[in-house]
């Protein structure tokens, strides 16, 4: 890779990283919505006329929209993983590597899994 491709990427990566962050947050929160105002009156209308095991659209179309919050994250950490993760050892650190260790990445997995918990279970309240 040549030294203006480089820079260019390392200038670019983190506003990519911004945009798509931004993206599945606003999908993550625009869903629920959409779903719960225009697509469950429409699956409740279809399931009256159809009846039998098209009741139990709506209850999967709720069930399904629970987990965007989990890949808006997955999105999330996706981007930043492939910005973060490319730097190489000459960013200005000295050459010191800027990888976390096993037990921080593992610590940061679970507050993001209780993270993810949480939201459910307010989703779930509403």
């Amino acid at each position: 890779m040549s030294v203006l491709k480089r820079i260019l990427w390392k200038l670019l990566a983190p506003i990519i990283a911004a945009i798509a962050s931004l993206a599945a947050r606003y999908a993550a929160k625009k869903a629920p919505e959409l779903i719960e105002y225009v697509l469950l009156p429409r699956l409740r209308d279809a399931a009256e006329g159809a009846g039998g095991a098209a009741g139990k659209v709506p209850d999967m179309a709720r069930s399904a929209v629970s987990s965007g919050g989990d890949l808006a994250e997955r999105l999330t950490d996706r981007a930043r993983d492939v910005t973060g993760g490319s730097e190489s050892g000459s960013g200005g650190n000295n050459g010191r590597s800027t990888r976390l260790s096993q037990e921080k990445l593992s610590e940061r997995s679970e507050d993001r899994a209780k993270g993810r918990a949480e939201r459910r279970k307010a989703t779930k309240r509403k």
